[in-house]
C-alpha cells in the first residue's frame, strides 16, 4: 500500500511535469510488453519527452493544482502520459508511428497550448514537420531573394566580361 506521503510525492512530481511541459500526450498502452514501453520510453527521451504511467487519481490532482479542468477518468484503458519538454511535434510523431507498429497502442487525447484536444488533434499534430524543418524552411524563404540577387550580379559581371574579351580580340 502507498503512503499518503508518497502519493503527496506522486501527485507533486507530476504537477511539476505538467507545469514544464511544452505538449502532453494521454495514450492507452494496453497490449503493449515491457520491451516496446522501454523502446518507446527510450525514443521518446531522446526528443526530450519522458512516458509516465499514473493512476489516474494521481492525473485528476495534478491537472487540477495547475488549472486544467479535465478529469482523466473519462479517458478508457491503461493509460500512460508523455510529457513534451522540448518540441512539440516530435513526440507526437514518434507516438503515431508507434500506434502504427502496435495496433493496440492508441493516442487518446493531448494538451498543447494549454487546451484539450482529441486524439485525431494530437495525429494532426504529428503530420506537421518537426521544429527543424520548419526553421530550414524559413532559413530558406530569408536566403531566396539573396541568392537571385547573387545570380543577376554574377551574370552582369559574367556578361561584361564576356564583352571586354569581344573588343580585346577584335582589336588585335
Amino acid at each position: 500500500m502507498i503512503t499518503k506521503a508518497k502519493k503527496q510525492d506522486i501527485v507533486k512530481n507530476l504537477e511539476d511535469q505538467f507545469q514544464r511541459q511544452t505538449v502532453v500526450i494521454f495514450t492507452d498502452y494496453r497490449g503493449i510488453n515491457v520491451s516496446k514501453l522501454t523502446t518507446l520510453r527510450r525514443e521518446l527521451r531522446k526528443l526530450g519527452a519522458e512516458f509516465k504511467i499514473a493512476k489516474k487519481t494521481f492525473l485528476r490532482i495534478a491537472l487540477k493544482k495547475i488549472g486544467v479542468d479535465y478529469d482523466p477518468k473519462w479517458l478508457d484503458g491503461q493509460i500512460g502520459v508523455v510529457f513534451g519538454f522540448e518540441d512539440q511535434v516530435a513526440p507526437a510523431k514518434t507516438l503515431a508511428k508507434f500506434a502504427k507498429e502496435n495496433k493496440t497502442f492508441k493516442i487518446l487525447k493531448g494538451i498543447l497550448g494549454g487546451k484539450l484536444y482529441e486524439g485525431k488533434g494530437m495525429a494532426d499534430l504529428a503530420k506537421l514537420p518537426t521544429r527543424e524543418q520548419l526553421l530550414a524552411m524559413v532559413v530558406g524563404t530569408l536566403i531566396a531573394p539573396i541568392q537571385g540577387l547573387h545570380t543577376v550580379l554574377q551574370g552582369n559581371m559574367r556578361n561584361l566580361a564576356v564583352v571586354l574579351h569581344k573588343i580585346s580580340k577584335a582589336k588585335q
